[in-house]
């Protein structure tokens, strides 16, 4: 899939390109930003302590770095919905590594309708499929709602991300004592899960995790 090598009916990318995806090192576990921010490894990073976001932890597959951001832009942007499979695998194939207690559900970042409508999918919803098949989870996509038409948080400077989002959820009370895992392809500032994961708790929710392909 990256080199065009050839290879084994049932692999998309070869051992040399696996070696090359950008794996993350050390992350704060609350919004699983990494490097210079992330002094000591299990401790979160100075943004969360000074303002802790609604959701508990972040895992991420990868960071946001070649040649993953190529893959992801492609499921997002080109129709490549053969990338779900790719980069949902890898992200349950990460989640299993870990030690973390299974949520009761999953719940992808919903578009609104008119996005929908425009790209024809939620890319966030393919990959959420594959990482429930693995993990053996529900999926609950139709109680979730985005009833904003939000800009493009890519669009937007970093101080006017959390305005924009804020209010765009809605939840319903099927998510009441439940922990749920959200599921996107990036996170980059984490205003747009933090919205979300504040309107599930308003509907009741224990526990709001963020699971994502990649961190920024």
């Amino acid at each position: 899939m990256l080199c065009a090598a050839r290879l084994k009916a049932g692999r998309d990318i070869c051992a040399a390109c696996e070696l090359s995806l950008p794996r993350p090192q050390w992350a704060c576990p609350r919004c699983a930003a990494q490097g210079a921010v992330v002094e000591v490894q299990g401790v979160t990073c100075g943004e969360c302590q000074k303002q802790p976001p609604a959701y508990t932890l972040t895992r991420a597959a990868f960071r946001y770095a070649a040649p993953v951001d190529k893959l992801i832009q492609n499921l997002k942007y080109h129709g490549r919905l053969e990338l779900s499979r790719v980069l949902g695998g890898y992200l349950a194939e990460h989640l299993l590594t870990l030690n973390d207690p299974l949520p009761d559900v999953i719940v992808p970042v919903p578009l609104h309708s008119s996005r929908l409508r425009d790209r024809g999918y939620n890319q966030s919803l393919e990959i959420a499929r594959f990482v429930a098949k693995t993990l053996r989870l529900p999926i609950n996509w139709k109680d979730a709602q985005r009833t904003r038409a939000t800009a493009p948080q890519t669009e937007l400077p970093r101080d006017q991300r959390r305005k924009n989002v804020r209010g765009a959820f809605k939840t319903g009370e099927t998510f009441a004592n439940q922990r749920i895992a959200v599921i996107d392809d990036v996170l980059t500032s984490g205003h747009t899960a933090n919205a979300l994961a504040e309107s599930l708790l308003r509907s009741g929710a224990l526990e709001v995790r963020v699971w994502v392909v990649a961190r920024a």
